[in-house]
């Protein structure tokens, strides 16, 4: 994934979600994977276009490559 460093955006910093209360990815590397998985399918933006749902290919994908258990996707 290529990373876009030319703002003043952190290259990754931990970000606490604030309607599900978890942490998630912020920074550069969070916006470049979030856009890569957008681009491949993996996810597809809902609602207000901020909440992303994970996509059958999403999940095929994310537990090939990354071992994340397909019911954590749900």
């Amino acid at each position: 994934v290529e990373l876009d460093r030319r703002g003043r955006r952190p290259l990754a910093r931990a970000c606490l979600d604030w309607t599900e209360r978890r942490p998630h990815l912020a920074g550069a590397a969070g916006a470049a994977l979030c856009r890569h998985a957008l681009d491949q399918g993996w996810c597809v933006r809902i609602g207000s276009g901020r909440a992303v749902k994970v996509t059958a290919e999403g999940v095929r994908a994310l537990t090939r490559l990354l071992g994340v258990d397909a019911a954590a996707l749900r």
